[in-house]
């Protein structure tokens, strides 16, 4: 259950800090849309009631977030129910889970989504706040701390990415077998290791220190989120890239067919494993 707490040494700094920025923004966005299926109330801490009541949310959650009238639908759902029971942190992650679903359906309709994210974000921090012992509580606060770190400035957005890094692997210390939190957390330390340098005179500054990570630390969380979903289609193409950067280039040619013998792969997936192709 601890072996992703491991402290992975000869870490590289980050290239710009505009780069380190970018790498932040990008970890939440399209993973947790393709990742599947998010529907589950494992929590210790749900009475019979609560249980019911996040049952019948979770049944209907991955059909309704494919529209943004599905959205609506949960979205209206989901704050009646938390105005009748508020601070119930089993219903606020799930509410702010919608939230963002909801957002990402405005994003491609080219609104502004910056204020319902804002909100989201408040309400999966407080939800974070008030949770004992709940990993999505924790896990939907870092999707929304990565979320919404293009709206701030860069040392906010340091410290965020930090915050971020430290709320996946407390979702991991509760449920190490969500592959979701272990996908994310793979792709922070993948995105950290690839940055160079960057301003470490702002991280030394607010933290004493920068962000550490390595490629063989993100394939190690990539393949054991693979183990429970070998079905995700971006996780597996984050293995073989993986194995590029540490120079294993069958290993990694053999993933990105992996990728080519799967169906359904979005069109921009499938343009990154022929790209990579040609490196190899």
């Amino acid at each position: 259950k601890q072996w992703y707490q491991r402290r992975v040494r000869g870490a590289s700094e980050s290239d710009s800090e505009e780069e380190f920025q970018l790498a932040l923004e990008s970890i939440p966005s399209q993973s947790i849309l393709t990742q599947g299926t998010d529907s589950s109330c494992t929590d210790r801490q749900c009475d019979g009631d609560l249980l019911a009541l996040c049952q019948g949310v979770d049944k209907d959650h991955d059909t309704l977030k494919l529209t943004e009238q599905g959205c609506e639908q949960a979205l209206a759902t989901l704050t009646e129910l938390n105005a009748t029971r508020p601070d119930t942190p089993q219903l606020m992650w799930r509410l702010s889970r919608i939230m963002f679903e909801k957002a990402k359906h405005n994003t491609r309709a080219g609104l502004d989504v910056m204020e319902e994210l804002l909100e989201a974000l408040a309400i999966a921090k407080r939800g974070e706040e008030l949770s004992k012992g709940n990993s999505k509580s924790h896990l939907w606060y870092a999707i929304l701390l990565g979320d919404t770190c293009k709206y701030d400035d860069t040392r906010v957005k340091l410290t965020k990415g930090l915050e971020f890094e430290k709320q996946v692997k407390l979702s991991l210390d509760i449920d190490p077998y969500n592959s979701t939190a272990l996908h994310l957390i793979g792709r922070y330390s993948f995105e950290v290791s690839g940055i160079k340098w960057w301003e470490a005179k702002i991280a030394a500054t607010l933290f004493g220190s920068v962000p550490q990570s390595s490629y063989d630390e993100a394939l190690q969380y990539f393949l054991r989120a693979d183990e429970l979903n070998s079905e995700w289609v971006e996780n597996t193409l984050f293995i073989a890239k993986c194995l590029i950067a540490l120079g294993r280039n069958e290993e990694a040619r053999s993933w990105l067919d992996r990728v080519d013998q799967k169906e359904g792969t979005e069109k921009e997936l499938q343009a990154q494993v022929t790209e990579l192709k040609k490196k190899l």
